[in-house]
């Protein structure tokens, strides 16, 4: 995170006189701002964390539409520009990319803080994953691009007169950082869906609020990135289309924690020589096995099983819950 913050402060003079302020005047400093404040927030403690990360994060939305507006002016016609403007388009590209890619990013961690400072109750679990997974795959996407874009870049400049199968076979491999993402992704689709077939077949395990309905629960924890629209076409009528119909009946057919586990065990190697990666991958291994166990016994059981008892429990990841399966 810090290295492409660097290079942003380094860069953002290049485009900087693109950006208006409201009354139509240059404002060369606000790139500048963004990414100093970021810093800033990142620093203090996670409370204060999320309340600026939420406000924030309409900033760098703004940032991003500004930026593609001026990209679009500077570089309508791309195909009669000169070398030079190629240069400069391909290096606008990416800044735009990387300004979207953080933006995403800036959104997951405001969701995250949310558990460690204990703001979900369980009832909530359902949307804020589903929200979570919507975010992640944005995320997952744009870094996607961002590591692709810069392996292009670097190939381009180390270009052989022919590429050998054993390096077309390595570039048609998926990231490590991608798949660590994809890890998270399968476990915040997972705990969605268990979530999501646990309300629908037992209907006293999401009973109504008296205060709060489920729709004023979700504008409550996401409607400052409902504003920014992040992602876009994300609304509370999509996340009840996608939840309404979850059965444990079909998740035995779609594992997600299977993959999660799968692909936190083939991804490990790849992070040998990073400490705080591999730590994060065993706790994901592990969310991702008890909660494929817990999801087995629910299936084999019965959801409507009245002995049953299901609760979460975050002792091996912060904010991913392990499911917890009990016989009364």
């Amino acid at each position: 995170m810090v290295v492409p913050i660097i290079i942003m402060l380094y860069i953002s003079p290049l485009f900087s006189t693109n950006f208006l302020n409201s009354d139509g005047v240059g404002n060369s400093s606000l790139p500048n701002k963004l990414v100093m404040n970021l810093l800033k927030i990142l620093c203090t403690n996670a409370a204060w964390q999320r309340r600026k990360l939420g406000k924030f994060l309409q900033d760098w939305r703004v940032i991003y539409v500004q930026l593609d507006l001026a990209f679009r002016n500077e570089y309508g016609e791309v195909s009669s520009s000169s070398n030079d403007e190629n240069t400069c388009m391909k290096i606008f590209q990416h800044i735009l990319l990387w300004v979207e890619e953080q933006t995403y990013w800036i959104a997951f961690r405001f969701l995250i803080l949310g558990f460690e400072l204990e703001l979900y109750s369980t009832g909530e679990y359902c949307m804020v994953y589903w929200y979570l997974y919507a975010v992640l795959i944005k995320l997952t996407e744009k870094t996607h691009l961002m590591m692709a874009v810069s392996h292009d870049t670097a190939k381009r400049k180390g270009k052989k007169k022919k590429d050998s199968p054993k390096d077309l076979a390595r570039e048609s491999r998926i990231p490590p950082a991608v798949l660590f993402l994809q890890c998270y992704i399968c476990l915040a689709e997972g705990l969605t869906m268990m979530l999501a077939a646990l309300r629908n077949e037992i209907p006293v395990f999401h009973g109504p609020s008296p205060f709060n309905t489920e729709h004023e629960k979700f504008v409550q924890h996401f409607e400052l990135l409902q504003r920014a629209c992040i992602p876009d076409h994300v609304s509370y009528p999509s996340y009840k289309e996608s939840t309404t119909h979850a059965r444990f009946s079909t998740l035995a057919m779609y594992n997600y924690f299977k993959d999660a586990q799968r692909i936190a065990k083939e991804v490990k190697s790849s992070f040998s020589n990073d400490p705080e990666r591999l730590a994060e991958l065993r706790k994901l291994e592990q969310v991702a096995e008890h909660n494929s166990i817990a999801q087995n016994v629910i299936c084999r059981l019965g959801a409507l099983d009245p002995s049953l008892k299901v609760s979460f429990e975050f002792s091996h990841h912060p904010f991913f819950a392990t499911v917890v399966v009990k016989r009364s």
